[in-house]
């Protein structure tokens, strides 16, 4: 058996470890190894569930034993936090919990790719941000990964309730046959069930309350009078004034998908904003949909999307309204037309704001950083949009990577970056400098771009004349204190926004919004105000 390693994940091995678009079960992920076809699992061929020490937990009062997991049918879900499709099939394991209840018990194991992932205070806000509520179990160096046989992000092990080996899927699309499987094991060893609870105790309860709970993105208007922040975790959209006054709250605080009233209608982990002609616009992961808020009658509507998560590659375009969306992250508006980065599908999708008609526009869904014409170009997890002019910039977060898609030409560029396993902390000229999973980005004029260099907690700028990156805010590790700029701490600063000389900062981890005065350097926290 190939074993992986850091030093070797690299050009083509790297793509066996990268996070995989396996939609269809039947014709993308294969059979369940070691799984019969029907309900009932096939014979075991794996090795027996194991629960290694040494390892740090999460969610539980206690790290768990094979005696808690005794009675119980077992998923081990192999994933890493930045991956948009282990949050896919993070919310496909809900369901099955929520189908199951205490026969069934997902293990997370999370299994870093970066090198910011291997932190456990970084692990733990992600649990929180991410809802997960089932115990984890950090993987820091892939020993349980290697031990399994894991070879891609998600991936999912299956055991018996007497700790057998029963089989093993990657990818997403795979909760049916899962279901399947684990009716027929609760079947077969329905003598042995244990309902008892496993001793939870989740990381979102030693949490204190906040204002703001993980804001992912930051948007102010065109004559800078409002600031509008995606209260991502408390699943809520606010509209400020310059001087932090909050003016509306849009989104009940309950995670859904609802139109209606600012009081009562829904999001689910809003993140990209921006305003156009009199409504604000919000790329609604948690629901794929996209949002239209009406800020004079204060109402929401649905924009594009339905609900559903888009499981096969779109054609299009088609009515808005029709298309199933795949985690819309964040958004632009061009002429007439909004440009959506579909982190899900590792594409740019547009949106004809006149006719309602929606599709994608640039890369072929794979996941990569090749560049070329729009339809053979691609992306990897795009998460933060900037145009200027006939150039939309973005933040290719997978691969660490600065794209232009040149949209007078119909073509895309890397301007920085090289893989999806090349990345770092490093400043200086396109070809030298590293990123390491950049969210946000913002134009500062014509020839000037702001990055949230997120895992390595900075701010970076873009020079496009020179063609060079600097750092002006961050010191490269997770903090809060606030200094200088060289000397004030970020934690995973997720979006930006510009506007009269100053930058708006979503600081992510750290629950609030930073200002950044570009000319002076002075940095300040932007208290909103009731």
């Amino acid at each position: 058996m190939f074993k992986m390693t850091r030093a070797r994940a690299s050009g083509a091995i790297s793509r066996l470890f990268s996070c995989l678009i396996l939609v269809l079960a039947a014709t993308l992920a294969g059979e369940l190894v070691g799984a019969g076809p029907g309900p009932a699992p096939g014979p075991a061929v794996g090795p027996p569930l194991r629960l290694p020490g040494g390892l740090e937990w999460l969610n539980v009062a206690r790290p768990l034993t094979p005696a808690d997991l005794k009675g119980k049918v077992v998923i081990l879900d192999f994933w890493t936090y930045g991956c948009i499709n282990c949050i896919h099939v993070a919310e496909e394991l809900r369901q099955l919990e929520g189908r199951f209840g205490s026969q069934l018990v997902v293990i997370g194991v999370h299994s870093p790719k970066f090198d910011h992932e291997r932190n456990l205070e970084a692990l733990r806000s992600m649990v929180v941000r991410l809802e997960r509520r089932h115990p984890i179990l950090s993987d820091p160096d892939w020993s349980l990964m290697e031990y399994y046989g894991a070879r891609a992000w998600p991936t999912l092990a299956l055991f018996a309730p007497d700790g057998s080996w029963v089989g093993r899927v990657s990818g997403e699309g795979q909760g049916g046959r899962l279901a399947r499987a684990i009716e027929g094991l609760l079947e077969t060893h329905r003598d042995e069930l244990d309902d008892r609870p496993l001793p939870m105790a989740l990381e979102q309860d030693r949490l204190a309350a906040s204002r703001l709970a993980a804001p992912g993105k930051v948007a102010v208007s065109p004559d800078g009078s409002q600031m509008a922040i995606s209260d991502t975790l408390h699943h809520r959209v606010i509209l400020a004034g310059a001087d932090g006054k909050i003016r509306r709250v849009f989104g009940s605080g309950v995670s859904g998908l609802r139109d209606g009233p600012c009081e009562e209608a829904q999001f689910n982990a809003p993140q990209g904003l921006a305003f156009a002609d009199g409504a604000l616009l919000v790329a609604d992961p948690g629901s794929h949909t996209l949002r239209h808020i009406d800020l004079a009658a204060g109402r929401v509507g649905t924009l594009a999307g339905t609900g559903r998560i888009g499981l096969s590659r779109a054609q299009g375009p088609v009515k808005a309204r029709q298309q199933d969306l795949r985690s819309p992250w964040d958004l632009v508006p061009g002429q007439g037309v909004l440009y959506i980065a579909m982190a899900g599908s590792h594409q740019i999708w547009r949106l004809d704001l006149e006719d309602a008609l929606i599709g994608p526009y640039g890369g072929s869904g794979h996941e990569g950083i090749d560049d070329g014409g729009l339809g053979e170009a691609s992306f990897s997890q795009p998460s933060g949009l900037a145009l200027i002019g006939t150039d939309l910039y973005v933040a290719d977060a997978e691969a660490s990577a600065i794209r232009r898609v040149r949209l007078d030409r119909g073509r895309v560029e890397t301007l920085i970056g090289e893989g999806l396993f090349e990345f770092g902390d490093r400043d200086g000229s396109f070809e030298r400098a590293q990123l390491q999973h950049p969210a946000g980005i913002a134009a500062l004029g014509a020839d000037r771009l702001a990055i949230a260099d997120t895992y390595n907690h900075k701010v970076k700028l873009i020079d496009l004349r020179s063609r060079t990156v600097t750092t002006v805010l961050g010191t490269g590790k997770p903090g809060r204190r606030i200094g200088t700029a060289g000397e004030t701490e970020l934690n995973e600063p997720g979006g930006l926004a510009y506007a009269g000389g100053r930058l708006l900062v979503a600081d992510t981890n750290n629950h609030r919004i930073l200002s950044l005065d570009l000319d002076s350097g002075e940095v300040r926290d932007w208290v909103l105000t009731e």
